[in-house]
């Protein structure tokens, strides 16, 4: 086994721990693997898309909360002159 290159933010899929999965080559195959299971698998990318955004305080309105204004559509606004 060469070097492990640990992936900052990774979740393990199988202990569901953070920042504990690391990559290395095997035989010219990339293969990911956790530190703190037994978890070990060759390593994919076609199904790394985005993560889901995990649910905070910061990121979740309140029940009856207005929308922030980065939040709100962008409405096209058509001015008129008025001396006309």
């Amino acid at each position: 086994m060469q070097k492990k290159r640990f992936i900052a933010g990774a979740i393990c899929p199988q202990c569901r721990k953070r920042d504990k999965v690391f990559v290395y080559y095997e035989a010219d195959e990339k293969w990911r693997a956790c530190s703190s299971c037994d978890f070990n698998e060759p390593f994919d990318q076609s199904d790394n898309g985005q993560p889901e955004e995990i649910a905070t305080r910061v990121n979740q309105s309140r029940l009856g909360e207005q929308p922030l204004a980065h939040e709100v559509a962008v409405e096209v606004v058509k001015l008129i002159d008025p001396k006309k």
